[in-house]
């Protein structure tokens, strides 16, 4: 199965408006995969490519889709848990060498202190907008900040899905 970008961008807003299917993915991911294939980020940055635009693991003819199928992930599961796999092979591993230090991982900085109204971040504890405190937090530079409202917002999406 070739993914694409714009598909999976469509995909990832189809499973995130499905309220009866609602399932935080990188949660998802802990269950049922990360036993056998390890955390979600370096599994995708090391098996899996993007290539034309389409997200492929190693053996190019093998649908990504059905394997995944074959290990028992519902149908909306997987297009959604590809579309995480694709923006993870494709962002590379910025959050783990910046901010895991003091962060652990980001998604369960998302989980405990990150909430979403209105489209916009912010932060759970201060009440104040992300794109506000990012720019003078941990010495972000003005593109890292732009990279990780980006990266948190998808985050959230995943995370935090009604």
């Amino acid at each position: 199965m070739v993914l694409n970008s714009a598909k999976i961008i469509a995909v990832l807003a189809a499973c995130l408006c499905s309220v009866a299917n609602a399932v935080d993915l990188h949660r998802l991911w802990e269950d049922r995969c990360a036993e056998c294939h390890g955390e979600a980020g370096d599994f995708a940055r090391r098996f899996l490519n993007v290539t034309d635009d389409a997200l492929v693991g190693r053996h190019a003819d093998r649908d990504l889709r059905q394997f995944m199928q074959n290990h028992y992930l519902k149908n909306n599961e997987i297009d959604a848990v590809l579309a995480m796999l694709y923006a993870q092979t494709t962002s590379g591993a910025r959050f783990r060498k910046q901010c895991s230090g003091c962060h652990n991982k980001a998604a369960q900085l998302v989980r405990e202190s990150v909430e979403r109204r209105n489209g916009e971040l912010f932060g759970r504890s201060s009440g104040r907008p992300l794109a506000d405190y990012l720019p003078r937090h941990g010495g972000l530079q003005q593109d890292d900040v732009a990279f990780y409202l980006d990266l948190l917002n998808r985050i959230a999406r995943e995370v935090h899905r009604p």
